[in-house]
């Protein structure tokens, strides 16, 4: 691994919901912790040079050297005031090594010998975080310590065991326990992550009748996550009986994360049926999202039968968006013929995006051809984004010299003057002469 790690933590599109809820990783917050704490030191102080240099190989995941740096600290300055920054990020430094017995060492000794460091608890967290790795019990730490520690050791304990880990979060999530709603959201995203047979009831029961919004929205996320198509049924009902238009368009979301013939089915039931419009609109875009046959023959159909304009929209902007030959074609036919204006015109414009030239000749002879004035302008407008193209330039020129739109004639050599060709310089010239 090299470069900065730091610019390494990638958001996973799949989580972005639970970023609201789940923290970054608790090493962007302490790196950044050490560079107001390094902002603080005096350039004359010569010891803290060997911090900076450990956390600058930190920076660049070179562990050892910067171990090797942190260890000199420690021994060529053993009465400094800031040992245990030190001693911290030597912890840190042994991890990534996974050296875990001196990992350990090195944490007990800054919590046993600086118990007022402010960095106990960031070693408190780090000691919870590998405790599988070193035979220690981390359902040890969900009895005591604080929300982030017990958070911390809750996630280790689904690594070296899932049963009791699934168990715990149970009890966490158990209606008047201790916990804080942050730590029961997290604990229902750490739930979701480790799929299990006591996983999906778990998650099920709380999105069909836990009380708290947030925390119902973060289970039904995580049943979108899940494999189990027996969730389906589950998510359809939430979505067409909730009376929350959040909760209902959450469930139509996680609907469109299963993969499966099922899961583009229902959404195309929910695009045509849902009676609320957010969960419409949600299945409309799951099935846009799925670029496969059965979506895109789906959107088809409901673009024919949809009535709401608004609807009728989004379904074609869905349409536009994929590259499917059936899809294509209906735009083609909408910019030819369409009865609404605003369809024609969206269509046109979805055209223009197009640079080949079966699109190129359609829309010069569409504007050859066009009667409306309104669709007129609009095509003009499309060979905007094509102006460029030699085609395009030589279409400009002759509605400069020649369309019966004075309008259209300004708004043709404006275009023009946009194009770094010569014969559209020397067109321009002539006009001035």
């Amino acid at each position: 691994m090299t470069g900065n790690f730091l610019q390494t933590i990638t958001v996973i599109p799949a989580l972005a919901l639970v970023l609201a809820v789940f923290p970054l990783d608790g090493l962007a917050q302490n790196f950044d912790k050490l560079n107001r704490f390094m902002q603080k030191v005096s350039a004359s102080d010569s010891a803290m040079k060997l911090i900076q240099q450990g956390r600058n190989q930190i920076d660049q995941a070179q562990w050892d050297e910067a171990a090797q740096s942190f260890n000199r600290f420690i021994a060529e300055y053993p009465r400094h005031k800031d040992v245990d920054v030190a001693l911290y990020w030597l912890a840190y430094t042994l991890k990534n090594q996974r050296r875990y017995q001196e990992t350990n060492q090195k944490l007990e000794q800054l919590i046993r010998e600086y118990p007022r460091s402010s960095w106990i608890k960031d070693a408190r967290a780090l000691q919870a975080e590998i405790a599988p790795q070193i035979g220690r019990d981390p359902g040890a730490d969900l009895n005591a310590g604080d929300e982030e520690i017990k958070l911390i050791a809750l996630q280790s304990l689904f690594q070296s065991s899932p049963e009791r880990a699934t168990a715990m979060v149970a009890e966490i999530l158990k209606p008047g326990s201790k916990y804080s709603r942050k730590m029961k959201e997290n604990a229902i995203a750490l739930l979701g992550q480790h799929r299990g047979e006591q996983v999906t009831p778990i998650l099920i029961e709380l999105a069909r009748n836990e009380t708290d919004p947030r925390m119902r929205k973060t289970a039904i996320f995580w049943l979108g996550q899940s494999r189990d198509e027996s969730t389906l049924d589950v998510l359809k009902d939430i979505a067409v009986k909730s009376a929350d238009k959040d909760i209902g368009s959450q469930a139509a979301f996680a609907i469109s994360q299963h993969r499966s013939p099922r899961a583009t089915a229902l959404l195309a039931e929910l695009a045509r049926t849902a009676a609320s419009p957010s969960v419409r609109h949600q299945a409309i875009f799951g099935l846009s999202q799925r670029h496969d046959e059965t979506a895109v023959d789906e959107l088809l159909k409901l673009f024919d039968t949809e009535q709401d304009p608004e609807n009728r929209k989004q379904i074609f902007f869905s349409l536009s968006q994929t590259r499917n030959p059936k899809a294509q074609q209906k735009i083609l036919d909408l910019a030819r013929s369409a009865s609404d204006i605003s369809i024609r015109k969206q269509a046109i414009f979805a055209l223009s995006q197009q640079h080949n030239e079966q699109t190129t000749d359609l829309l010069i002879q569409m504007y050859d051809s066009e009667k409306d004035e309104k669709v007129k302008d609009q095509i003009l407008s499309a060979f905007s984004h094509q102006h460029s193209n030699k085609k395009i330039m030589q279409k400009l020129m002759d509605i400069a010299r020649k369309d019966s739109s004075l309008e259209r004639r300004k708004q043709a050599i404006f275009w023009l003057g946009q194009i770094k060709d010569p014969e559209a310089t020397r067109f321009l010239e002539e006009i001035l002469k």
